[in-house]
């Protein structure tokens, strides 16, 4: 199995760590969610999986939830529009376009991980005053 691809520039804005670390009135708050967020990953995507297996509407519901906000909070923009879409298609009842559409998810949630370290180091110079779209690597 090849290793995924590194993340586009379209699917990470790094002025939402800013935004986060601005509320918070400190920067490493803003860096610790980012690294929980990452590290959290594949069990939120596991719990999604499981969920739509079960074809429970309100668990898959809750899990796409947490994953679509906590998204949005660190700037995984295609992370959170892609929960935004199957949390949309659960809402009607579509568990079949849902389960078809969660290997994209898994996809895109592999990049994350995949560009982790080198998503951390450009959060760091975001914080820094650096900061902005992710521009990829």
């Amino acid at each position: 199995m090849k290793p995924p691809r590194k993340l586009a520039p379209s699917e990470w804005d790094l002025s939402r760590i800013q935004s986060l670390a601005d509320d918070l009135g400190n920067p490493q708050p803003a860096l610790r969610f980012l690294a929980k967020y990452l590290s959290m990953l594949p069990q939120r995507v596991e719990r999604i999986v499981h969920a739509l297996d079960d074809r429970d509407a309100a668990e898959t519901t809750t899990a796409l939830l947490s994953l679509k906000i906590s998204s949005a909070m660190v700037g995984a923009l295609e992370t959170e529009h892609q929960c935004r879409a199957i949390e949309s298609m659960i809402r009607e009842d579509h568990f079949d376009d849902a389960t078809q559409a969660l290997p994209a998810l898994q996809q895109t949630t592999d990049r994350c991980l995949a560009s982790r370290s080198n998503l951390i180091r450009a959060a760091h110079v975001s914080l820094s005053g650096h900061g902005g779209y992710f521009r990829g690597f």
